[in-house]
């Protein structure tokens, strides 16, 4: 059965999750030596608010031993795309601490970081980050090389692909996301900054864009509407309940839930109503019985019928 991989963001609410069925907790804190020196300059792993944060090492201690306790694990967050040579040292320092608090993996971009960390703590479990930006089974191996031992599948593929490269590097774990937080941008290659104070992200903001020439080809035209199209979507109602059948049977060994920062009721719910369709995936329902159960959860769940833009595996989207 496939694992369910919650986020979490303090202390306050680690057995909520855990008790709703969290097989893994990821998430992070910023200690203060790089809140002093680097905070204005780079996120340590992607979230720049104070509430998608872990609030000390204490509380990541006291969280990864409540993972422990119930049979999970927890990974910590140290996923921007690059790290600079200046920072190196601070961020091995910080990982030590990790590691002596008892994290179990470490979901990482950076083949630098990576590479030494190999080398310093090699019982760790190393996961590929979408800011990897691995869309084939050639990057998936390469990456392999260097020491992870897990990935994350990038949101823009499509089950088939995943599937394609779960069995042509079947010697990795793959996580695939599910539930909030779709965006139209692929993650590993987007440069906007997501430091908005209202939690407003880039690709909600409405931006015009002009073809270089006229007449733009149906392909832009498509492309230019789809995007525009995302200013009036809320990304928070990221789904993808239709297609846990299809990603079990694609050989994907858990599902990620998108939420840091998000309130510990949302992401409760989130796990919930996840294993209610895993558990629902075994009953062998009829694939549009199952979209249709899947929909009817989305509606509930959200307030908000499907949409194409907010459904993470799209070719199993239909119009009703």
């Amino acid at each position: 059965m496939m694992k369910v991989i919650s986020p979490i963001d303090n202390l306050a609410e680690a057995d909520a999750l855990l008790e709703a069925g969290a097989d893994e907790l990821y998430g992070g804190f910023v200690p203060a030596e790089w809140q002093n020196r680097f905070s204005l300059l780079a996120s340590i792993n992607q979230r720049t608010f104070a509430g998608a944060q872990i609030e000390s090492i204490e509380d990541l201690s006291a969280i990864v031993d409540k993972a422990h306790a119930r049979g999970a694990s927890f990974s910590l967050t140290l996923n921007a795309p690059f790290y600079s040579d200046e920072q190196m040292p601070l961020l091995l320092d910080y990982v030590d601490r990790n590691v002596e608090a008892g994290v179990d993996g470490i979901i990482l971009a950076d083949l630098g970081l990576l590479r030494r960390l190999r080398r310093r703590h090699p019982d760790l479990e190393y996961h590929a980050s979408t800011l990897a930006h691995l869309s084939n089974s050639e990057a998936v191996k390469f990456y392999a090389d260097q020491g992870i031992s897990r990935a994350v599948l990038q949101r823009h593929l499509s089950v088939a692909e995943m599937g394609d490269i779960v069995a042509r590097v079947p010697e990795l774990k793959f996580d695939a996301f599910l539930l909030v937080g779709k965006c139209p941008n692929t993650e590993g290659l987007c440069s906007f900054h997501h430091s908005s104070p209202d939690k407003i992200w880039p690709c909600e903001i409405p931006y015009a864009i002009a073809p270089l020439s006229e007449p733009a080809s149906p392909g832009l035209q498509a492309a230019m509407a789809r995007q525009n199209s995302w200013s009036k979507t809320n990304r928070r109602h990221g789904c993808g309940l239709c297609a846990i059948p299809h990603l079990q049977r694609s050989g994907i060994y858990g599902v990620k839930l998108v939420g840091r920062g998000a309130p510990s009721l949302e992401k409760v719910r989130n796990i919930v109503l996840t294993r209610e369709f895993i558990t629902l995936a075994g009953q062998n329902l009829e694939p549009a019985e199952f979209c249709r159960l899947a929909r009817r959860a989305h509606q509930k769940r959200f307030g908000a019928p499907c949409s194409a833009n907010v459904c993470y595996y799209p070719e199993f989207f239909y119009e009703e």
